[in-house]
């Protein structure tokens, strides 16, 4: 048995192949997966719990068809927010047959501590992000665009992601990375030797000294162009 994390699939009706993608990648791990880590921006956005008891819905229930199979086949499934999807509720995840994660959740993964998240709180230098993070994270602002009819609540967050990519564009590529000093921070704040997040779009396996000890630090890729996971049992796949 496997445990699978995955993260910044950005599916989106528009983006077809991508979901097609998901729906391959949840059928050949159903036999072996005993959990699947989903570390968020699962979706390119999320404007509520309620689009899928709507017609606007209909293009997603594959996806949640398939999270619930894979569920319901005995694996189990979590999901921590990520900066594209944090209106997620417990609606959704009672669809899929899942759990919410908090923003920082250790487990002990086959012997090893480790810290999973989504990975934009690592990205301080990104003041702008961080500051728009804050504002769409507050429980004032989320309950006011949640009231809003689901049509003008897709137009505004289409606005936000056009808005958002171009200030990527205009942002430098350091400036978007994590912050190796806030890295550290977090894992000794947890006690961790391994770290596994997704949000930078920069796959890779970072390994360094702290407090005396070499540590790990795993970062998921997109699925923009292929699938990117990470499995592990004994070894890392």
């Amino acid at each position: 048995m496997k445990t699978w994390f995955i993260s910044d699939l950005h599916l989106d009706p528009q983006r077809p192949e991508t979901t097609q993608q998901c729906l391959t990648f949840l059928e050949q791990i159903k036999e072996d997966a005993e959990a699947l880590y989903i570390l968020g921006d699962l979706f390119d956005y999320w404007i509520g719990d309620d689009l899928l008891n709507t017609p606007l819905g209909e293009p997603i229930l594959s996806i949640i068809d398939a999270f619930k199979l894979l569920s319901n086949n005995g694996c189990t499934l979590y999901f921590a927010h990520g900066n594209r999807d944090f209106l997620i509720g417990e609606a959704f995840m009672q669809r899929i047959g899942g759990q919410l994660l908090d923003e920082h959740h250790v487990i002990d993964l086959y012997g090893t501590p480790t810290l999973i998240m989504h990975g934009d709180t690592l990205c301080t230098d990104d003041t702008d992000y961080q500051q728009l993070r804050t504002l769409l994270r507050n429980t004032e602002w989320q309950q006011a665009f949640l009231a809003k009819p689901l049509p003008q609540r897709i137009q505004e967050a289409q606005q936000l992601r056009a808005i958002s990519k171009e200030k990527t564009e205009q942002k430098q590529e350091n400036i978007m990375d994590v912050n190796q000093q806030q890295v550290e921070a977090v894992m000794q704040t947890f006690g961790v030797s391994q770290l596994i997040h997704g949000h930078t779009h920069r796959p890779a396996t970072h390994t360094f000294e702290l407090a005396g000890q070499t540590v790990t630090r795993i970062v998921l890729g997109d699925w923009y162009k292929q699938s990117h996971y990470l499995s592990f049992s004994s070894r890392v796949d």
